[in-house]
């Protein structure tokens, strides 16, 4: 196995270090490495991959200790699966062998598919291609019982996201009147907040058969999930995604 070099990534100029700020998070550095590798993500080396992502820690400089925690816990992560790659399997023709790598290759295809979209959204934001009418319309979808309601995670919401992005025209929807941005919608996130206690995610789409109204949407819930802005519960029975004020818990459980 090779030793890993220092990582540089393809627009820096040489010379340049990495820092921890150069990633969106630890995927976003897992897949930088799988390119830089030029190895399948369905295939992944698991080993020479978590003996590159620990060295790229070891000479992370130093930075506040919440943006280094969720690094490590994914290192864990991949050396867990790193172990489980190592154990003996015993081989039975008739049952289908489990990949330790499975879910984590489901993670990386799903965040893959973010960060396209994230790049395609800077993309029509700078070349101010696509504008359109807002229509000034909140509606407040009432909720079931408690215990209806589940917290989820990033992914959840991925999945979620790709469900609507599925169910909508392709059409592209043009008017000169307004434009929708991520900016606009983390606006709408943040009144919404002062005025009610819980919102539903649709609420944030003032056009259901644009696009670009839903991805801006998408994109200023995810990044106000990843600053610890708000919470995101889904129904049990419905699917529909409930945001709420991030509260910190205490060591009890209570919110405070």
């Amino acid at each position: 196995m090779q030793e890993s070099a220092e990582l540089i990534p393809e627009h820096a100029s040489k010379g340049h270090r990495f820092h921890i700020n150069d990633f969106e998070g630890p995927l976003d550095l897992l897949l930088f490495l799988i390119k830089k590798n030029e190895v399948s993500i369905y295939d992944i080396p698991i080993s020479a991959i978590t003996e590159q992502f620990l060295a790229f820690l070891d000479q992370a400089q130093a930075m506040d200790l919440d943006g280094l925690t969720e690094f490590y816990s994914f290192a864990a992560t991949l050396l867990y699966i790193k172990s489980r790659m190592l154990l003996p399997v015993d081989i039975n023709l008739n049952d289908e062998i489990e990949d330790p790598r499975q879910d984590l290759v489901e993670k990386l295809i799903e965040y893959q598919k973010y960060k396209k979209l994230s790049e395609l959204m800077e993309k029509k934001e700078a070349e101010a291609e696509w504008t359109i009418e807002r229509k000034k319309m909140q509606r407040a979808l009432p909720f079931a019982d408690e215990e209806l309601w589940e917290e989820i995670d990033v992914w959840d919401l991925l999945k979620s996201f790709s469900g609507l992005i599925g169910g909508i025209s392709s059409e592209r929807i043009i008017d000169l009147y307004e434009e929708v941005s991520i900016n606009e919608k983390t606006a709408l996130i943040h009144e919404f907040l002062e005025t009610r206690e819980s919102f539903s995610f649709h609420d944030l789409i003032t056009r259901p058969n644009s696009t670009l109204d839903i991805v801006c949407a998408f994109l200023s819930v995810l990044e106000a999930v990843k600053y610890r802005v708000i919470c995101i519960r889904q129904h049990r029975l419905f699917g529909d995604i409930q945001i709420r004020k991030f509260e910190k818990r205490s060591h009890d459980g209570t919110e405070s």
